[in-house]
């Protein structure tokens, strides 16, 4: 009987990656035959502990989602209503929705050309006194070197917030993502590399912002004595992403041999390049990134999106963040982040598909890049 391809005429590859059991099952029964279920049962603390040790970090809190710990860590570092943030205008809608939920005001800072990273002398231009916090976003898995901002940034006494909620294992100057400034945000959505079906975390080397994120996200801690809200992880999620964080590593490695497998089809000189990043530095791929020059984007955009592999900027409409209706009057001009979101295409590359299903992408990257090439 010969393989059957996992995947069909309709939907030649699917994107959404199920990890394959790991004794999650097992973890959830015995925390059932605990009783305990809220976010304060033991296992919650222990895969805090895993998440610490894991990431290199001194604390990490366990939350609700990726949302939760955005909002709960810019709440804990003083933004309050009149606030401003920045935020890269390549941000998607769930970085910036919990600076509104602060009351506070997203400003929007270009990218350098060809990254993802914040450009130094616009986001210099857009500092004010009322800016209490910064974002920066390695999205789709690849690194945002940020480092050249946070000098600048840190002479104005602005924190730097690194939202990684794609960015689980991705390394950046030789750190992980998410552990280089002063806290690192990250969502356990069912599509992301640790899941959990809903939830998040913080990682942070700064023991007393921990406390504060913790006691914000604790109800206060139930003394009454300050504001807090209920973003607690719940115990049987917490159990899945004990087991599930055991394996993070060997699920990176195997996204980091499809990538490269695909990669190897790009012929020199050709239409399509990945993403740059630094030689040193080691995307996650959360998708395989691929850009083109800004006259072949679209003819190579209907390519993919006949192939049945549409780039996010067809599929989900991705634009720069002020092409959203809620936050079109927070507009800057951002031609970088304009350009990049235009010319960008996103392939999977998870470790459930197929032998098959990678030679069929790639077959579909090599016909979409010949059909461009003169």
């Amino acid at each position: 009987m010969g393989h059957k391809l996992a995947f069909d005429a309709d939907r030649p590859v699917d994107d959404r990656y199920g990890p394959p059991e790991c004794g999650e099952l097992d973890e959830i029964a015995d925390v059932l035959a605990d009783g305990r279920l809220s976010g304060g049962a033991p296992v919650v603390a222990s895969y805090e502990q895993a998440l610490a040790a894991w990431f290199g970090v001194k604390r990490a809190v366990a939350v609700n989602s990726g949302s939760s710990a955005l909002h709960a860590t810019l709440v804990a570092l003083g933004v309050r209503a009149g606030d401003e943030v920045l935020v890269p205008a390549t941000a998607p809608v769930p970085t910036a929705m919990p600076i509104l939920t602060c009351g506070a005001t997203p400003v929007v800072v270009d990218t350098q050309p060809g990254s993802l990273a914040f450009d130094p002398a616009h986001l210099n231009a857009r500092l004010s006194p009322r800016t209490k916090a910064a974002v920066s976003l390695p999205l789709w898995g690849y690194p945002a070197d940020d480092a050249a901002a946070a000098d600048v940034l840190a002479g104005a006494g602005v924190p730097l917030i690194e939202d990684a909620c794609q960015a689980h294992g991705t390394i950046v100057r030789g750190r992980y993502a998410g552990t280089s400034h002063r806290t690192g945000c990250f969502s356990t959505h069912d599509r992301k590399l640790l899941s959990t079906g809903e939830g998040g975390f913080i990682l942070t080397d700064d023991e007393d912002l921990a406390e504060r994120i913790d006691h914000y996200t604790h109800l206060g801690h139930l003394t009454g004595a300050s504001h807090g809200v209920n973003y607690k992880l719940a115990a049987p999620l917490a159990a899945i992403g004990v087991r599930r964080l055991a394996s993070l590593s060997e699920q990176i490695r195997n996204r980091r041999a499809n990538a490269a497998r695909l990669l190897r089809v790009l012929q020199d000189g050709g239409p399509l390049i990945e993403l740059v990043h630094d030689q040193a530095d080691r995307p996650n791929y959360y998708n395989l990134v691929l850009v083109a020059p800004l006259a072949l984007a679209r003819p190579l955009a209907a390519a993919f999106v006949r192939a049945g592999l549409p780039p996010d900027s067809i599929r989900f409409g991705y634009r720069p963040l002020y092409h959203r209706p809620i936050f079109s009057t927070f507009a800057a001009a951002c031609p970088n982040a304009e350009q990049l979101t235009a010319t960008t295409f996103q392939l999977p590359v998870h470790p459930g598909m197929s032998e098959s299903a990678i030679a069929w992408v790639a077959d579909r990257i090599r016909v979409a890049a010949e059909g461009q090439s003169e």
